[in-house]
């Protein structure tokens, strides 16, 4: 009977320690950064398309070859789910959010650079999938963190990033391509994205 007692009082402290999700406050400013990733993160990614004529032109190699490159972006981006999750678990939203950004905004620096097509699947597929999906998975997380009743409604404005990101990207980067080219365009992505680092920074865990 006592052990009874004893584990039902350890259960209620368990309970004390979960965060109570403030429906508001701070949890719009993260609503605010999550959409910021996905328009971030979708925007370059699903706009992939206006670069591959120009990459296959350059590289002179076939479509379908330098179609690898945006493939392997959305690939690794979306496989590297469990890795994300299981750096939330361990360190939080924080900082792999931050990690993330640092990490795709390297990976399209590099790309920028690249001398041939190889180098740019490593860079901007592999390298910059993996940063994108250390951004993605923890900026809609932390979205559930801070709301319970208007979960559904702050979710939805963050994944609302990805379409008036397609929507942006496109016609931004076919007009960014034509004035300054591609490694100019990779260049000011890897800009673009390291603003991620300041939207991680917002996703302060709640106390």
């Amino acid at each position: 009977m006592e052990e009874k007692e004893k584990n039902y009082n350890e259960d209620l402290d368990d309970e004390d320690l979960i965060p109570t999700p403030p429906d508001g406050g701070w949890g719009w400013m993260v609503t605010f950064a999550s959409l910021v990733c996905s328009f971030i993160v979708d925007g370059i990614g699903y706009t992939f398309g206006v670069l591959l004529p120009v990459f296959a032109e350059h590289f002179e190699e076939s479509k379908g070859k330098v179609s690898l490159v945006g493939s392997l972006l959305f690939g690794v981006y979306l496989c590297s789910g469990p890795i994300a999750s299981g750096l939330v678990n361990k360190f939080g939203c924080r900082p792999v959010t931050i990690a993330g950004s640092i990490i795709a905004s390297v990976g399209f620096l590099l790309g920028s650079f690249a001398p041939n097509l190889n180098i740019l699947i490593l860079t901007y597929g592999v390298l910059g999938g993996l940063g994108f999906g250390l951004i993605y998975l923890p900026s809609i997380v932390t979205v559930g963190f801070y709301f319970e009743k208007r979960r559904a409604l702050a979710t939805g404005i963050a994944m609302c990033g990805s379409g008036i990101g397609t929507f942006v990207f496109s016609p931004l980067n076919d007009y960014l391509l034509g004035l300054y080219g591609w490694r100019n365009l990779l260049f000011i992505h890897s800009g673009i994205i390291l603003n991620g680092v300041v939207c991680g920074m917002l996703m302060r865990p709640l106390k």
